[in-house]
Parts: structure tokens; C-alpha cells; sequence
């Protein structure tokens, strides 16, 4: 009996991660008018599934949302706590971003353009609960610019705006890279909009 049921939770964890990946997809790509026939057909699966897994498309959205949010917080809370340099921080986080925008149908480009969906729709996110206090990530990256800005390594300017400009070109590329353009920029490209040139 119990390996009956491991069977049956494995099946239905990977019904849901079908579920999720195609409603990312469609969410990124489309906006959040996507109807839940559109999600279950790109899933494979019937309405019935869809329902037995998520009571409604907002429950989905809010599943998702809350996923984004906690990974994004999670990844640069680990880089801003780390012992390297600024500078080298920010490189590392230029080269997962470039490295996301240059992979195929990436699940990273997805969530950025979902998470604009998500912004741009007016959902309540301020309504959302964690169990956790998240670092915000505009905030974590202004922390590491002013700490290289100390270092003599990263460009003059305050730090908020200029974590907010490093975002907003991320999002932009996803922009085109998910519209079906390419966006065969470099981490040194990228990081150049914050550290300066020639800084380890």
C-alpha cells in the first residue's frame, strides 16, 4: 500500500509541474487572459485535473507568484551574503542572467515575463503572506552596488536607481528573448552597467 501511494504522489507532483510549466509559459507570453482550457490543453491534461490541483486560474497565479517571489528572493539573498567582492558578486549574477536569455525556452525567462504579467495586471500581491520575511531584491542588489561603490568598484549613482535600471534591462531583454528575438548580450556587456571597467 505504501508504495502504492509513493506511485500515485509522484504521478500527481509531476501532473502539477506539467501544469505549472505550461501556464508560465502561456502566462509569460500572453498575459494572464489565459484561460484554463488554454493551460490544460498546452499540459496535457483535462479540465478535471487542472481543477483537482488548483480550485481556480487565481489559485494557480498566486502559486506561482509565490514560487518567483520566494526563488528570487532566496537566489540574491545567497549572492549578497556571500564573501567576494562586489564586483564579483554582480558578475555572478550577470552570468546566470545572461546565461538565462541565451538557453532556449528557459523556465527563468519565463518567470521574469510572468512576474511583469503579474505587475502589470494590478493581482494582489500585497496581499500575499510568506512564511518567511523575504529580502526584496532591488534592495539586496542596491546593498551589494553600495558596497562596490565603497570598494571603489562600481559606478557612481544611487544605489536603488541603479539596482532598478540593472532589473529593468533584464526584464527588457526577456522581452525580446520571449517575443521570439534574440538577446546574444554578454555578462561583461551587462555587468558594465554597474561595475566599472577593468574592476575585479
Amino acid at each position: 500500500m505504501p508504495r502504492a501511494k509513493d506511485a500515485f504522489d509522484a504521478m500527481r507532483e509531476q501532473t502539477r509541474q506539467k501544469i505549472e510549466t505550461a501556464a508560465l509559459s502561456l502566462f509569460a507570453r500572453k498575459g494572464l487572459s489565459v484561460t484554463v482550457g488554454e493551460i490544460a490543453r498546452a499540459a496535457g491534461v483535462s479540465h478535471g485535473l487542472m481543477y483537482s490541483h488548483y480550485e481556480s486560474k487565481e489559485a494557480l497565479i498566486e502559486a506561482l507568484t509565490r514560487q518567483a517571489v520566494m526563488l528570487s528572493a532566496q537566489s540574491i539573498k545567497e549572492v549578497a551574503q556571500a564573501e567576494e567582492a562586489a564586483a564579483v558578486k554582480i558578475r555572478q549574477i550577470t552570468d546566470v542572467m545572461c546565461e538565462m536569455l541565451t538557453v532556449k525556452d528557459h523556465p527563468g525567462t519565463h518567470t521574469f515575463m510572468f512576474m511583469i504579467q503579474v505587475g502589470m495586471s494590478g493581482f494582489p500581491m500585497q496581499e500575499m503572506t510568506y512564511d518567511v520575511i523575504l529580502p526584496n531584491p532591488i534592495e539586496s542588489l542596491a546593498q551589494i552596488i553600495a558596497a562596490g561603490q565603497a570598494e571603489g568598484t562600481v559606478t557612481k549613482g544611487d544605489p536603488i536607481q541603479l539596482a532598478m535600471l540593472f532589473w529593468a534591462t533584464i526584464q527588457g531583454l526577456c522581452c525580446y528573448v520571449v517575443s521570439g528575438m534574440q538577446a546574444p548580450i554578454c555578462p561583461e556587456t551587462l555587468a558594465g552597467i554597474l561595475v566599472k571597467e577593468n574592476s575585479k
